[in-house]
C-alpha cells in the first residue's frame, strides 16, 4: 500500500466518528499515555469515546478520563524476564499471547454495532470488520539482537501479518527528517502493510500546563516504567542509586494504581507513585538529569518538551531489543546517553 504522510500531526482530519472505541495495551503506561492526545482530539470533535484496556493502563485512564466509559480487555499476560531470558520468555509466552488476542477479538466484535471508528494501540485483536479500524504502533519490524539481525525481515513479515485485520496503521512518528522510531517505524517493505500514515509524535505533556509545585530544581528525575517484574527491579535499582547520590532527586514509580502522598526519606530523595501530566512536565523541565527506560512514549514526551539530549540517560530493559535499538539510534545522534542497569551506581552526570 502507499505511504501517506499526514498533513498535520495527531488525529487525521478525516476522523470524525460519531462514536469511537480507543483500546490500549497494558505493557507499562506508554500505550495509554500516547493515545491520550487522540482521545482529547476526538472529544474536541464532539465524538463520544469509549476506552478499553486493563491493569495499570486502565488505572491511568480512570484518573485522566473519569467521566468516560472504560471497558475491560483481556490481559496479554506477558512478563519480562531479566536479561538474556527475556527473549526466550517472550517466545514461550507466544501461545498465551495469541490466546489473549483471540479472546479480545471475540469480545470486541460483539460491540460491532456500537462504533464507527476503532483505534487500537498495539492490541491486535481489536479490529471490527465493517468498521474503520486503525492500529496505532511505532513497531513495524521487530528489533533482533545483533547476532540474530538476519531474522529482522521475518519479524517484519510477522508484523505485517498481525496488521492485516486493520484497514490503516497510524505511526506516531514523522515520515522523514527528525524521526524518533528509527528503523522500527519505517519498514523496508511498506507495501506489505495496510495503508501507513505517519501522524507525528504523540505526547500528552505538550498540551498541559506545568505545575510549578513540582518544578524543582531537581538534580535527577528518575521515571520507572514497563511491565513487571522489570518495572519493580528498575525502581529498586534507581532508589538504591539515588539515596547514595548527593542532591535533590525525584523518583516517579510508575504506579497510577496506587494513591499515596509524596514520600521524602531524609536523604534528598522524594518518591511518588505517579504524577499528573502537569506535574510530570514541570519535574522533567526542572531536572538536571532525566533517567528512564527510554521507551518510545517517553522518547516522544521528551521530544515534545525539547528535552532530548545530554540530560537524558536511557537505561533499556536488559534484553529488550526494542528499547536497546531506540537508545542506540538516539545516542548515535546525540539525543540521549545510555547506561546499563548494573551501572546505575555510577550514573553519569
Amino acid at each position: 500500500m502507499d505511504v501517506r504522510p499526514a498533513g498535520t500531526e495527531g488525529l487525521p482530519a478525516d476522523a470524525h466518528p460519531r462514536r469511537a472505541l480507543v483500546c490500549a495495551l497494558d505493557w507499562g503506561l506508554g500505550h495509554a499515555t500516547r493515545t491520550t492526545p487522540l482521545v482529547r482530539s476526538l472529544q474536541d470533535r464532539r465524538s463520544e469515546v469509549v476506552l478499553a484496556s486493563n491493569g495499570r493502563a486502565a488505572a491511568f485512564w480512570r484518573s485522566e478520563f473519569p467521566d468516560l466509559e472504560l471497558r475491560e480487555l483481556p490481559d496479554y499476560g506477558v512478563r519480562y524476564a531479566p536479561g538474556p531470558w527475556l527473549v526466550p520468555t517472550l517466545l514461550a509466552s507466544f501461545p498465551r499471547l495469541l490466546g489473549a488476542i483471540r479472546a479480545e477479538r471475540g469480545l470486541v466484535r460483539r460491540w460491532a454495532g456500537e462504533f464507527d471508528l476503532v483505534v487500537s494501540d498495539n492490541r491486535y485483536g481489536c479490529a471490527i470488520p465493517g468498521v474503520r479500524s486503525v492500529l496505532l504502533t511505532h513497531q513495524l519490524r521487530l528489533a533482533a539482537p545483533r547476532r540474530l539481525s538476519w531474522m529482522e525481515p521475518f519479524g517484519e513479515r510477522l508484523m505485517a501479518r498481525l496488521c492485516r485485520p486493520f484497514g490503516e496503521v497510524w505511526i506516531p512518528d514523522r515520515p522523514s527528517g527528525r524521526i524518533l522510531s528509527g528503523r522500527l517505524g519505517h519498514p523496508s517493505r511498506p507495501d506489505r502493510f495496510p495503508t501507513l500514515q505517519y501522524v507525528g509524535p504523540l505526547s500528552r505533556l505538550s498540551a498541559v500546563d506545568p505545575d510549578p509545585a513540582w518544578s524543582g530544581p531537581w538534580d535527577v528525575v528518575a521515571v520507572a516504567s514497563g511491565p513487571e517484574p522489570s518495572r519493580t527491579s528498575f525502581e529498586d535499582a534507581l532508589r538504591h542509586a539515588l539515596v547514595q547520590r548527593p542532591g535533590r532527586h525525584l523518583l516517579v514509580r510508575g504506579r497510577p494504581d496506587q494513591i499515596s502522598a509524596p514520600l521524602a526519606d531524609g536523604t534528598g530523595l522524594v518518591e511518588v507513585p505517579h504524577l499528573s501530566g502537569g506535574a510530570l512536565r514541570a519535574a522533567l523541565q526542572g531536572a538536571g538529569t532525566i533517567v528512564s527506560r527510554g521507551g518510545y512514549s517517553t522518547v516522544m514526551d521528551l521530544d515534545a518538551l525539547g528535552l532530548l539530549g545530554e540530560r537524558c540517560v536511557f537505561v533499556p530493559t536488559p534484553g529488550q531489543t526494542e528499547q536497546e535499538s531506540l537508545a542506540a539510534d538516539l545516542s548515535a545522534r546525540g539525543l540521549c546517553r545510555n547506561c546499563r542497569e548494573d551501572e546505575l551506581g555510577r550514573l553519569p552526570t
